[in-house]
């Protein structure tokens, strides 16, 4: 059993729930609230990343500077589609994405979604660790040393806790950005 490949399916499983904990609002404009957002451009759905340059204004615009100016509409309409509740304003070669304020009712709505995923994360660990003492479970019985497999197991465990705990440290983090106002 590869101990060095268990670290990293459970340090994938950590960055999915970032990319994923990424996409919630905390009421600042960042790149990843659209990045993700599918453009019909040329007869085909893109990720508007693909298409475009977005960068933060400030604290509350995104400015998308596609590459080829005559998506500009596509893209505003692709936002606007998305229900993210942005209004997307088109202005010369760009498209200016204006952030609103969350209201209170709102953040809370966030919070619970970030505890879903939250909760997804662990369960993903759990999934991954099961695997690996599913597979320590089987090369024992082909003769594998008891104390060796128990030995893994304890290392297992041990990597389990860290993750789970550096998972809740995101939690908390997110949380707080998610209510601060």
């Amino acid at each position: 059993m590869d101990l060095e490949q268990f670290k990293v399916d459970i340090s994938k499983c950590i960055s999915h729930l970032q990319d994923d904990l990424s996409q919630i609002r905390t009421g600042r404009a960042t790149p990843e609230l659209v990045e993700d957002v599918l453009v019909n451009a040329y007869d085909t759905s893109s990720p508007l990343k693909n298409l475009a340059s977005i960068s933060a204004i400030d604290a509350k615009s995104i400015n998308i500077q596609p590459w080829d100016k005559s998506i500009l509409e596509n893209i505003s309409k692709a936002i606007s589609a998305a229900n993210l509740g942005f209004s997307p304003i088109t202005e010369g070669d760009r498209v200016i994405v204006k952030i609103p304020d969350l209201t209170e009712e709102r953040r809370k709505e966030y919070v619970k979604v970030m505890k879903e995923r939250i909760e997804d994360g662990r369960v993903a660990v759990r999934q991954v660790r099961q695997k690996y003492m599913k597979e320590l479970d089987e090369i024992q019985k082909e003769g594998f040393s008891e104390d060796e497999a128990d030995r893994l197991r304890d290392e297992i465990e041990k990597i389990v806790k860290e993750t789970n705990n550096s998972i809740e440290t995101i939690r908390e983090e997110k949380e707080k950005d998610l209510l601060t106002i």
